[in-house]
């Protein structure tokens, strides 16, 4: 490839002062411009038509409500046409210079071109000026003052013949290129943001382009910073005067100096799927980004995924970075089958900061929600966060309340007042900043759902940082002009882990870094510029302070009434800083004599308290001794009564031994009594029956005695009769015959005898003495 075949694709908007500078820098380099025009009226249209190589065309804005996804659109689909024509494709903006130190562009494009490079993002600086140069020269040369800014580290450059989509977010700002992807080996293309050439032209354009977005656009919280106004574009400004450096130095390396992390050095950096190489329109950007790093939390992570799945908000993709586990989180990421979880792996572990940044480089969601993968999102948290951020497109981040559990999900107590948030007068900028300024952080993470513009505008998270590295955002987010809002209801698990394993808990390394990092994170509080500080710390009533004072010495003299060392430390090295006149180096001199910045006087009164600690432990040895000695004392004489004790123990037992032997003989003399008892009462009833049998002989005998006298009577008075005396022969001649007889003879006589009281057999006594019955009849 001799020279490459370029094509540059671009917006404009009342560009006529910037297109000068504009064709002046791609012209030796770019063989076709298309531009679309979006009704501009300061003279764009003219310059556009004068120039050969321009194809203008008119800008619509296909979705009607909204021109940041209109202009995605564009700049998503206008390239294809350059297959099979093009080698190498541009999408940049008028004021985007994409530059090379050292070498022309075109030869850097084709010594790509013959290594296979594809693809070729651009390192990002925003560039600034305080006035908007006369048009002649090349602005690379002319301004060279800037900062690295995240938010421009974007994909300018690639082979349209090898990309098939380039799955660009909302302002470019991110970018998911499917294809056949190959990058340089290394980074060198700078893109150069040319916006900031000049406060009020700044501030005139911004408010103009606020005009332009749509419906749509301010309802999802699209191009948030031209609706800031003047005063946060003017606090933007100082922040970023204070840190722009001269990017033409020769030690000036962009690889190095570049705002990371760079989205596409990430590991794991895959393209996004494309089916074919047809002219179809791109996937849509989910709503949320959730973002979610992990580090060794195997046992959670699943609940933190599930949570998010059954959101009843489904316009979601899962971020996923695993920061180097050894614990097989990744694999129990990997288990869920859900194109929506995009998962990448570093190969060690970077940290939290780190692993954020390589989140947030990979979201393409225009609202990002921070989840812990030791946390789970409470139903309904997407939405609620959402309709917030639609409804309110001046807050910037939206915040909820944990709910705290402990390791196994319970409920639990939190160590930290996340109420505090409602006990501030409003949530304006004053407020929160006056609170992080005095107290510190009173906002949960795990439930903030922020505008990916506010992450644009405060940069990526200080990976120096481990313990505040949120609320160096937030105040950064705040100086940057963001709003934020509380809900007063709880959106997230927040899990408190065992033996203080969270990394905000307060454990002994922990306590330090944060001193460390708060002396560090007030110096972003020396950046605000003076309206801005009379607006947040109003009436505080301090002394040795005049209207001319710098906002740093300001901030130093109400740092110093700080109990906390690191807040006398920051009031000390602040004035170290910026004393310049003689009045503020006397009052240095004075701080620093007067300040414990490092905590001198407490060790003082802490070795004081040693040395006194140290008698009054001699004296509590002696003592001890003492009571050692009485101790040995009273324990001989328990040792004596212990043997006391144990020997009348011992006849104790005896004693109930012997009541036991007692007790078992008089319960066998109970049970013979009883057995005499029951003889006793047989022997009772027998007698009792023999009485009664005795009774009734006697009555009987009584009977039989009546009768035998009248029977005696009866007999006498026969004897007497004359047929006794004349019957006797026939009794004896009776006697005589035979007994069968006499039986007959009897029985006749009986027939005719007259009648009679009734014969009554009669006891007699028989030769043995035995009674007999007489049966007899006389």
């Amino acid at each position: 490839m001799a020279r490459p075949v370029v094509h540059l694709y671009t917006l404009c908007w009342d560009e006529a002062d910037m297109l000068g500078f504009f064709f002046r820098h791609y012209e030796p380099w770019v063989d076709r411009f298309v531009v679309y025009d979006d009704g501009s009226t300061d003279g764009s249209l003219e310059i556009l038509r004068a120039h050969p190589r321009v194809e203008r065309r008119r800008f619509e804005r296909r979705i009607t409500d909204s021109f940041v996804l209109s202009h995605q659109g564009m700049q998503d689909t206008a390239w294809k046409e350059s297959r099979g024509q093009a080698d190498w494709v541009v999408i940049t903006a008028i004021d985007e210079h994409l530059h090379l130190r050292g070498q022309a562009m075109a030869d850097y494009l084709a010594a790509q071109g013959r290594r296979g490079t594809t693809l070729i993002p651009a390192l990002g600086f925003d560039m600034h000026a305080a006035a908007m140069p006369d048009d002649h020269g090349l602005l690379v040369e002319r301004v060279a003052r800037g900062r690295p800014r995240s938010a421009f580290n974007k994909l300018s450059i690639f082979d349209p013949n090898s990309i098939r989509e380039t799955g660009f977010g909302p302002g470019r700002h991110a970018a998911r290129p499917a294809g056949h992807l190959r990058l340089p080996d290394r980074d060198e293309v700078m893109l150069w943001h040319y916006k900031h050439l000049g406060f009020e032209r700044n501030a005139a354009r911004e408010a103009s382009q606020a005009e332009r977005l749509g419906r749509l656009d301010r309802q999802r919280g699209y191009g948030q910073h031209y609706l800031q106004g003047r005063e946060a574009l003017r606090q933007f400004w100082d922040v970023m005067e204070s840190e722009g450096r001269d990017l033409a130095a020769e030690a000036f390396d962009p690889a190095r100096e570049a705002a990371q992390p760079l989205w596409w050095r990430a590991p794991g950096f895959a393209p996004a799927p494309a089916p074919s190489l047809a002219l179809a329109p791109p996937a849509a950007e989910p709503t949320v980004s959730v973002l979610v790093k992990c580090y060794n939390h195997a046992p959670y992570v699943g609940q933190t995924v599930r949570s998010l799945l059954s959101q009843s908000f489904q316009d979601f993709e899962i971020v996923v970075t695993d920061d180097g586990s050894t614990d097989g989180t990744a694999e129990v990421v990997r288990g869920f089958d859900d194109p929506r979880i995009r998962l990448a792996v570093l190969p060690a572990n970077q940290g939290i900061s780190a692993a954020m940044n390589a989140t947030i480089a990979r979201a393409r969601g225009r609202y990002l929600a921070i989840l812990n993968s030791d946390d789970w999102a409470l139903p309904g948290r997407l939405q609620r966060q959402v309709d917030v951020l639609d409804a309110h497109p001046e807050i910037g981040l939206v915040f909820g309340l944990p709910q705290p559990v402990d390791e196994a999900g319970r409920p639990t107590a939190a160590y930290n007042d996340f109420d505090a948030a409602f006990a501030l007068p409003d949530f304006s900028r004053r407020s929160w900043l006056r609170r992080f300024f005095y107290r510190g952080n009173c906002l949960c993470a795990p439930t903030a759902m922020i505008r990916r513009e506010a992450y644009d505008a405060a940069g990526p998270y200080d990976v120096r940082l481990t313990n505040l590295q949120d609320l160096d955002m937030w105040i950064r987010m705040l100086l940057a002009g963001q709003r934020i809002h509380v809900l007063a209801e709880a959106v997230t698990a927040f899990r408190i882990r065992d033996r203080s394993a969270n990394a905000s808990a307060p454990r002994s390394d922990s306590l330090l870094r944060t001193r460390f990092e708060t002396s560090r994170l007030l110096r972003h509080f020396t950046t605000m510029a003076p309206a801005v500080f009379e607006d947040v710390f109003a009436g505080e009533g301090l002394m040795h302070v005049t209207p001319e004072t710098p906002v740093p010495l300001r901030l130093a003299e109400l740092a110093r009434r700080h109990p906390a060392i690191e807040y006398q430390h920051f009031a000390v090295e602040t004035y170290f800083e910026h004393a310049r006149d003689p009045a503020q180096i006397a009052r240095l001199r004075v701080l620093a004599g007067e300040l414990d910045s490092f905590g001198s006087a407490a060790l003082g009164e802490r070795d004081t308290h040693l040395a006194r600690t140290a008698g009054e432990l001699r004296d509590a040895q002696g003592r001890i001794a003492e009571l050692e000695q009485a101790q040995a004392e009273i324990a001989a004489a328990a040792a004596g009564y212990r043997s006391a004790m144990e020997a009348l123990r011992h006849s104790l037992d005896e004693h109930e031994a012997g009541l036991a032997t007692a007790a078992a003989t008089l319960s066998d003399r109970d049970r013979q009594l009883d057995t005499m008892a029951t003889t006793l009462a047989d022997r009772d009833r027998r007698l009792a029956a023999a009485q009664a049998a005795l009774d009734s002989r006697e009555r009987h005998g009584a009977q039989t005695d009546a009768a035998l006298d009248a029977a005696r009577e009866t007999l006498a008075q026969l004897r007497l009769s004359t047929s006794w005396r004349m019957t006797a022969p026939v009794r004896a001649a009776g006697r005589a015959l035979p007994l069968p007889l006499r039986r007959l003879l009897r029985r006749a006589l009986g027939a005719i005898r007259p009648a009679g009281p009734p014969h009554r057999p009669r006891q007699t006594a028989d030769a043995s003495g035995t009674g007999r019955l007489d049966t007899a009849r006389p």
